[in-house]
């Protein structure tokens, strides 16, 4: 990878590619203020995915294993973050889609398939051999 890349130039200033995923986190936050009740389930996987989105959408193309892992890992932290806020001011308290748990287990659980799906997206198009 030379030192023009875009995959380098992005990881020189990673605050650029958390601003979607953050704003993403505060208005679900939002949202759950104003609605505790509505379950906002494509909230975590959004937040959880737009690292990694931020990055391919910025023209950086597939990124390396280590990049996508760490976008998916920020976006997860992100996504982790807002479920804790709104968890903590019982702002969670909507149904949950899944069989089990609540809206809290549903949240977590939706943010690890989000983080998922955001590792998939950064890496796709690399060819076998890279």
């Amino acid at each position: 990878m030379s030192d023009a890349s875009a995959e380098r130039k992005a990881a020189k200033a990673p605050g650029k590619v958390l601003y979607l995923s953050l704003g993403l986190g505060l208005l679900w936050i939002f949202l759950a203020f104003n609605s505790p009740n509505t379950t906002f389930h494509l909230g975590p996987p959004l937040v959880a995915a737009a690292v990694a989105v931020s990055y391919r959408s910025a023209g950086s193309g597939p990124l390396s294993n280590p990049v996508a892992a760490g976008a998916a890992v920020s976006g997860f932290t992100n996504a982790l973050i807002a479920t804790g806020i709104l968890a903590f001011n019982d702002r969670l308290e909507g149904g949950s889609l899944l069989p089990f748990g609540d809206a809290i287990v549903e949240s977590l659980i939706f943010a690890v398939a989000g983080a998922a799906v955001g590792f998939v997206i950064g890496i796709w198009g690399r060819g076998s051999g890279e």
